[in-house]
Order: C-alpha cells, then sequence, then structure tokens
C-alpha cells in the first residue's frame, strides 16, 4: 500500500529538511504520531522510536532516517509490518519548497493484505497529508524566527 501527499513550504529548503528531523514538527496537526523519541543522531542520519497509530491500531516503529541533498529517506528496523518505508522529497520551486512525503506500507499478511489495505487506505492517504500539513506548518513558523 502506498501514501503519498506534497504541499508547497513557505521556507528555505534547509528549514523544511530540519523540520523533518525535528520530534516536535509531527505535532501540529492531527498526525498518527503521537511521539518520537531520538536514540541517536549523526551528521546525515538519526535513528528513533516513533510511536503512534496504525489506523485503529497503537504502533511503535524504530527506524533510521538518512538526509540526502533533496529527501530524507526513512527505512524501518524493528516494527509490527514486514515492510516500512518512506521518503521526504524536497523540490525547490520559485515560490518555496515543495514538499512531497510518500509512504509505502507491507503487511505481511498474504491472504489478508488485500483486505487490509482497501481497509486502511483512506487512513493512510489522510494520515500522510496530515504529516505534510504539520511539517509545513513546523518549517513555516522556524523560518519566521529572527536570526
Amino acid at each position: 500500500m502506498i501514501a503519498r501527499a506534497s504541499v508547497l513550504v513557505d521556507a528555505p529548503i534547509d528549514t523544511v529538511r530540519k523540520a523533518v528531523l525535528d520530534p516536535t514538527a509531527y505535532t501540529y496537526g492531527d498526525t498518527k504520531v503521537q511521539g518520537m523519541v531520538v536514540e541517536s543522531r549523526g551528521q546525515n542520519e538519526l535513528v528513533a522510536r516513533i510511536n503512534g497509530n496504525l489506523g485503529p491500531f497503537k504502533s511503535s516503529i524504530r527506524a533510521r532516517y538518512v538526509l540526502e541533498d533533496n529527501q530524507v529517506e526513512l527505512t524501518m528496523l524493528q516494527g509490527r509490518l514486514r515492510n516500512f518505508h518512506a521518503v521526504f522529497l524536497f523540490e525547490q520551486q520559485d515560490a518555496g519548497v515543495l514538499l512531497t512525503h510518500q509512504e509505502e506500507y507491507d503487511f505481511g499478511y498474504p491472504l489478508v493484505t488485500p483486505l487490509l489495505e482497501r481497509l486502511l487506505q483512506g487512513w493512510a492517504t489522510r494520515s500522510v497529508v496530515a504529516e505534510v500539513t504539520s511539517l509545513k506548518h513546523a518549517a513555516e513558523k522556524r523560518s519566521q524566527v529572527p536570526v
């Protein structure tokens, strides 16, 4: 199952990148992320435990975020799903930065996965829209702070 959403952010690209890696940036809206605890942070990556919801179910994953020039890639290290992968893409435009977020879910239950995907697709799409909206708010709020 894939969910994808984009939003135009009125902030510099570096500020948008920093918002994606900021645990508090996911709390400005009704997102599936209830909390994020950073376990380690390196120059171009961080490892975090993300607590939240997977549809109606409580969920927790441990993930690695890897920062590249125009994207942040998230790979699940531990979780209940067989696999979860996400990416945040940054595209500089005249009016700001187009932030695109895509999540790919692999439930790992061959017989019931098609049913789960039909049941959760709407939720997944709404949650990705909520996340890019929250990140937009966080980045724009950051860029308004005087230096």
